[in-house]
């Protein structure tokens, strides 16, 4: 009899975890070549369970990049990454980077060495892509039915001291805009009107944007189709 209570409970809390709506915001504001990007979780709205940070930073001629995840209030990740400039290994371009990583909150660091990012790497990450094209597709759409946005801000502020330049990254930024968020606005819900604003400024050097995004979805539906996707996912 105990163990019949203990299955009941176990498919209740399954029950309650598919339907749960689960909600979450994103921010990501920049300025030049520096940007923050926010992620929370919230359950019910307004209990937030997670929340995820990332911070890029440009100090002289390193780029830093730090990542924390956390989890019910707990430092679950730490991560910062120190990448230098392109340099030349084997008559090839790679990107010198180095991992800092802290578990927990207890956890040492660990420091791993120095690592070379090369362009065949993104080539063959590329590919690997290419050839799971189709199950990223149905896996999009599938998790799309789900969706609602509520809210949709998006500001970016372009500028050069030459009109002419600004006035070409003018054009590309909105038509690569208008590419991305045509079909999400064809596909997705929205509670309300989204917002976009694309403003160029002539005569001075600025880029300048944030972004502002609540969207809900079940847990459910999440699960299901990540399940689907690992399972059908060609990894080589």
């Amino acid at each position: 009899m105990f163990s019949f209570y203990i299955l009941l409970i176990i498919i209740l809390i399954i029950i309650v975890i598919y339907t749960l709506p689960i909600t979450i915001k994103i921010c990501f504001n920049n300025y030049g070549s520096n940007f923050i990007l926010n992620i929370y979780i919230y359950i019910l709205r307004f209990i937030r369970i997670g929340f995820f940070d990332i911070n890029y930073k440009r100090i002289d001629e390193n780029d830093k990049m730090e990542m924390l995840l956390k989890i019910f209030g707990i430092k679950v990740l730490s991560m910062m990454v120190d990448a230098a400039n392109l340099t030349i290994k084997d008559k090839k371009p790679v990107i010198k980077y180095k991992i800092h990583k802290a578990f927990f909150l207890k956890f040492p660091k660990k420091v791993e060495d120095k690592k070379m990012f090369s362009f065949h790497d993104i080539y063959r990450m590329s590919n690997l892509f290419y050839s799971n094209k189709k199950v990223i597709y149905e896996t999009s759409l599938n998790i799309k039915k789900s969706i609602v946005i509520r809210i949709f801000n998006l500001n970016i502020k372009e500028g050069f001291n030459d009109a002419a330049l600004t006035s070409i990254l003018y054009g590309i930024i909105n038509s690569m805009v208008y590419t991305i968020f045509v079909p999400i606005y064809c596909n997705i819900r929205f509670l309300n009107k989204p917002s976009i604003s694309i403003s160029p400024y002539f005569g001075r050097n600025i880029f300048e944007s944030n972004f502002n995004c609540i969207l809900d979805f079940r847990y459910g539906n999440i699960i299901v189709n990540s399940i689907k996707f690992i399972k059908n996912f060609k990894w080589r």
